[in-house]
């Protein structure tokens, strides 16, 4: 498991208290919590000249939190009092050609990562116990939903402000400091454009026909995170058509911007960007340039498929409580810092 760890400082830690108390003087206790400001974004690919106007983006508003999803992809985001949690599956397009709906699978694994999240227990310390367990209900299933997925979830622990991240294919994750990537997850393939993925197949077939990866061989890390620093949890979609540097550029405005609306109309823009992009006939796109490099051939330009993002911030909440200053006689009067 990946760690790293910054010096002390207001953006490393999760709570900071200072307290002043004097004679007649009301105590007053201030409490900064990090918290995540959050927006999401999507289009679904054409596949269709009657299916064009779902390339038209829909935003959504931080208020909405249970699962929706663009096409065969799905996302989540919730918030608890100990932790922020977001995720994006993409489900696998190859179930079309079996008659199945490929995005059921994801939207329904996104469902229940939702409501587990939302569970009083959950901390956010492992996202990637939490996919396991949702994937275990499915295959449990009487009637499972077969199909497959990939999937993403980062859950920002409030008490740590540490961020832990579980990744299985080639959905992932950046982390933008300063203008810089700071952490990006790697991608897991079997051979090229073939990821890792979660699968119920049909009961009756042999396993040995399908890819069946387990939520174990998901990448998981721990990462400190600061105020102002960008979390951005997206599937395949945009890390295939748009490079890394044309997402640090797009993004450079709202770093250390803490409105929501700003956040959104940021990703709106990313998405609008990667949409355009997939479509573009002569680009030479990151997928495309992955493609030669394993001797694939392709026609070039973008490549069009369902793009979900989940933009947040990193932002500090402060609280204040005031009591009677007699309940702290004879206690230090120094100002000082509280850390957990």
């Amino acid at each position: 498991m990946a760690f790293m760890r910054s010096k002390p400082s207001l953006g490393s830690l999760a709570r900071v208290a200072f307290r002043w108390c004097g004679p007649g003087v009301g105590l007053v206790s201030y409490s900064q919590e990090p918290y995540l400001v959050k927006a999401v974004q999507g289009k679904s690919k054409p596949r269709s000249p009657t299916l064009q106007s779902a390339m038209q983006p829909r935003a959504q508003a931080e208020t909405i939190q249970a699962p929706k999803c663009y096409g065969e992809d799905s996302f989540f985001f919730s918030s608890t009092p100990k932790a922020d949690v977001m995720g994006v599956a993409d489900g696998v397009g190859g179930w079309r050609d079996r008659g199945i709906d490929a995005g059921r699978f994801s939207r329904d694994l996104m469902q229940r990562c939702f409501v587990h999240a939302q569970k009083p227990t959950f901390d956010g310390r492992n996202p990637r116990q939490l996919l396991s367990e949702c994937y275990g209900e499915m295959k449990r299933k009487w009637k499972p939903i077969l199909g497959s997925s990939t999937a993403c979830v980062v859950a920002f622990n409030r008490s740590e402000s540490a961020l832990y991240t579980a990744n299985l294919g080639d959905s992932g994750y950046v982390v933008i400091r300063n203008g810089s990537v700071l952490d990006r997850s790697e991608e897991q393939t079997h051979f090229f454009n073939m990821p890792f993925q979660l699968t119920v197949p049909p009961p009756d077939s042999n396993r040995e026909m399908w890819f069946c990866d387990d939520p174990s061989e998901a990448v998981a890390t721990r990462l400190l995170l600061q105020p102002d620093d960008l979390v951005l949890v997206a599937t395949d979609g945009l890390f295939d058509n748009m490079p890394e540097q044309m997402l640090l550029e797009m993004l450079s405005k709202v770093q250390g911007v803490h409105e929501q609306k700003a956040i959104q109309e940021a990703v709106n823009r990313v998405v609008e960007r990667a949409g355009a992009l997939s479509i573009n006939p002569i680009y030479k796109s990151p997928f495309c340039l992955r493609a030669l490099e394993n001797n694939v051939a392709y026609g070039g330009g973008g490549k069009p498929d369902d793009i979900t993002v989940v933009l947040a911030s990193v932002a500090m909440r402060q609280c204040n409580t005031v009591g009677d200053s007699n309940e702290s006689k004879g206690s230090d009067l120094r100002p000082r810092l509280s850390f957990p």
